[in-house]
């Protein structure tokens, strides 16, 4: 059985939000150098999700909202933005990305496509956010590749599957009301998960990126491909 974690989570960060007590997006709309494995909402989850970004910044048009075509789940971080290693990320990824890439893959072989059902909005103290219920699939999947990853660095994206839609630019206008809209805001999406995609970050956070490949998801072992599409985003 699953539950929602988006009201438990609120609660948690609530008397942050109301006091103000902010993580501003320091590095949005600048430069970067990452590499991820993520999922992206299909296309009817996303265009509901872009929805109650409409709404939210109507209470508070300070938000940094991220795009439509940037919204995502991160499964594994491969090469993080937050993190700087002993040579340059795009050498390390030609060093040890097909490595990483054969191990996606075999861990993704018995992993058919996927739902996950998100309830409700949350804002942290650094990004609001709608999170998954709890179990799901996302999750389990993490918690499989990222021992058998490898990777120089610290490969977690945290413990719960959730997909950005804000971050902060300046103290919110009026933490209340964004508390209370939020918590009004009952919704269910169902997202449906087919493919895991590996992305090159090149400017934060996922404003610009490039597909470098994509796992699909399915009964059978999955089929590794090549990708060149770029996703330039303003």
């Amino acid at each position: 059985m699953s539950y929602p974690v988006g009201a438990i989570l609120q609660r948690q960060y609530a008397p942050a939000v109301l006091a103000n007590r902010l993580l501003p997006a320091d590095r949005w709309g600048k430069p970067c150098r990452a590499y991820n494995v993520c999922i992206r909402p299909d296309p009817t989850a996303a265009a509901a999700l872009a929805a109650l970004q409409d709404h939210a910044l109507r209470l508070e048009p300070s938000l940094l909202r991220v795009p439509e075509q940037a919204l995502h789940a991160n499964l594994a971080w491969l090469l993080p933005v937050h993190q700087e290693f002993d040579g340059p990320k795009d050498e390390l990824w030609q060093r040890h990305g097909p490595r990483w890439l054969a191990t996606l893959a075999r861990t993704a072989s018995g992993t058919g496509s996927f739902g996950l059902t998100c309830r409700g909005l949350v804002a942290t103290n650094s990004a609001v956010i709608t999170v998954a219920d709890e179990p799901n699939r996302c999750t389990v999947l993490r918690r499989e590749l990222i021992p058998a990853l490898d990777v120089p660095g610290n490969a977690s994206a945290g413990d719960l599957a959730h997909i950005t839609l804000f971050r902060y630019a300046t103290p919110l206008r009026d933490p209340p009301s964004l508390l209370k809209w939020l918590t009004a805001s009952q919704f269910c999406l169902d997202i449906q998960v087919s493919e895991l995609l590996i992305i090159r970050e090149r400017v934060y956070p996922s404003l610009e990126f490039d597909i470098l490949h994509r796992i699909a998801l399915a009964s059978a072992s999955p089929v590794l491909r090549s990708a060149t599409n770029s996703q330039p985003t303003t």
